[in-house]
């Protein structure tokens, strides 16, 4: 057996969680090189202002360092990186950097970005006067540390929109979070001949801020092809610098490298983020695993964000079809705050992504990234939408799969008949939609129990509500709500479009299950479970 201990001692040490780059280049850290997206950003001619959202834990944070970094003309840091290739002059601007991260409140945030104008007058020498306006305070810092226009300043914003997103489903304190970021970013329009470059980061644009509205020439970075792979891991970073990581993991799990680099691929890869599809894997998640050795869940802890939970509590909204979503190419690429569009929130927030660009019809195609995400939307998700405490979801849902496992497939029902009890509804109350968000719930019930589930399934003769493939049986499910002819609908339908015709080859017990859902009781009314046997 292999001693791992022994075969890695030399392996360089993985920066789980750390998005310092100095600190990172210091310790003697694993960097992947994304330095050529600093040298072509500053030294971009067309541009002074530019905005890149990505979802959380993607590294944007890390890139704003490395931004800071260079821009302090820290050349030492940069030693054996592409930018030694690259940059000649090694310029020192002064950068004025604000996280502002965490704010929830109008207070917290003024506070957040006073302790930082505090840090930056006493660094400057500047007298200040708490009883002067932050934005004052502000303009006076930019203006010194210009040093009367001898030497223009940087100004890094970094997760600009987490307070926005705080408030957003709070009118009265949102409007007070935008007066204030509509006076404290007006001084960048103000102070523009002072300042060389503005760089924000974040999950998502809120275009009614001074802004998105006043600086000219603002360069959305998010969906650039260009900067497509910026934050994240690609594919041949994973193959090049995390090699012998990944080596490691297939060692420990007892695979081939070829195995564990698969399974890598499958639970965190196919994030894309621009039209010409560069897969990037998410850097939080897979620095994790590499470190424990294990392809455990990240995303459940590091994903939820406070709008997409809101979003969905809001009860404005029927689930989107996971696997499919479109959205047209503007609405995506201007990455606008927009609480009526739970596709968009999704997408920025990193539950879907990109799969397919339609040029003809400028459409996006978007779809859920991975494995890991569709576990975090089913325990993330389905909790909320049925308003039950975590523990008796996960409970149910442990005895539904069992049973069904077991072959006991009435008493499954039972426990998903009690799950789906007293299941709140959206604002569209008609059958359509109560059927849909039913069915949402089912697949992700299906999905949580490690199964294959499949849903909108087109044959010849129809298309199936539902198709389950598990190792030992294939499962057909065909729900109807009492109102549209209930059990019995649903059982025609399943035998009049012989929906079991295309699984009577495969080698595995095969059941159809026909469902009533009652609209007014709000429960799972009825089921029939048949056995198909082959013709």
């Amino acid at each position: 057996m292999v001693d791992i201990k022994e075969k890695y001692k030399d392996l360089q040490p993985l920066p789980c969680g750390i998005q310092d780059f100095e600190k990172i280049r210091t310790n003697g850290l694993l960097y992947a090189d994304k330095t050529e997206y600093v040298y072509k950003l500053a030294n971009d001619p067309n541009g002074e202002v530019y905005f890149l959202g990505r979802p959380r834990r993607f590294g944007k944070s890390l890139f704003l360092s490395t931004l800071e970094c260079y821009f302090n003309a820290r050349k030492d840091l940069f030693e054996g990186l592409k930018i030694m290739d690259l940059e000649q002059k090694w310029i020192k601007y002064e950068v004025l950097r604000f996280d502002l991260s965490g704010c929830k409140t109008v207070i917290e945030l003024r506070s957040s970005i006073t302790h930082s104008i505090v840090e930056y007058e006493e660094k400057y020498n500047i007298k200040h006067n708490e009883h002067f306006e932050i934005k004052d305070r502000f303009s006076s810092v930019i203006k010194t540390a210009a040093n009367g226009e001898q030497q223009r300043v940087v100004v890094l914003f970094d997760e600009y929109d987490s307070a926005l997103q705080q408030t957003l489903y709070n009118e009265e304190e949102h409007e007070k979070m935008r007066d204030f970021y509509r006076s404290f970013f007006a001084v960048l329009k103000s102070e523009s001949h002072y300042i060389f470059k503005i760089f924000l980061t974040g999950i998502m644009k809120f275009t009614q801020l001074s802004l998105f509205s006043v600086l000219n020439n603002i360069k959305i970075l998010s969906a650039n092809d260009e900067y497509a792979g910026v934050c994240g891991f690609t594919h041949e970073e994973l193959q090049s610098c995390l090699r012998r990581h990944v080596e490691r993991l297939a060692d420990a799990s007892e695979m081939t490298y070829n195995q564990a680099y698969q399974s890598i691929i499958d639970r965190y890869d196919s994030y894309s983020f621009s039209k010409n599809l560069t897969k990037v894997i998410n850097p939080y998640s897979l620095l994790n695993a590499l470190a424990d050795c294990e392809l455990n869940n990240y995303w459940t802890i590091s994903g939820s964000t406070k709008v997409l939970m809101d979003t969905i509590d809001s009860g404005e909204h029927q689930m989107p079809n996971w696997e499919c979503e479109y959205m047209d190419k503007l609405a995506l690429e201007g990455n606008d705050a927009d609480r009526k569009n739970l596709v968009l929130s999704l997408y920025q927030t990193g539950y879907l992504t990109i799969k397919k660009y339609e040029k003809e019809t400028q459409t996006y195609i978007l779809a859920v990234p991975n494995s890991e995400v569709k576990e975090a939307i089913s325990k993330l998700l389905i909790p909320r939408l049925l308003e039950k405490d975590d523990n008796i979801v996960n409970n149910n849902i442990l005895n539904f799969k069992r049973n069904f496992i077991l072959g006991d497939e009435e008493k499954a029902m039972q426990f998903l008949q009690a799950l789906v009890a007293g299941t709140p509804y959206s604002q569209d109350n008609t059958s359509k939609a109560i059927e849909e968000r039913f069915q949402f719930i089912i697949m992700q019930v299906l999905f949580l129990c490690g199964f294959k589930p499949q849903s909108e399934v087109s044959i010849a003769t129809g298309r199936m509500d539902i198709v389950c493939k598990t190792k030992w049986k294939n499962a057909i499910f065909e729900l109807k709500m009492t109102s549209n002819g209930g059990l019995d609908a649903a059982s025609e339908q399943i035998a009049d479009r012989k929906y079991a015709a295309p699984f009577l080859t495969d080698d595995k017990e095969l059941l159809t299950f026909a469902i009533e859902f009652d609209a007014k009781d709000k429960e799972l009314k009825r089921w029939r479970i048949e056995k198909v046997e082959a013709y």
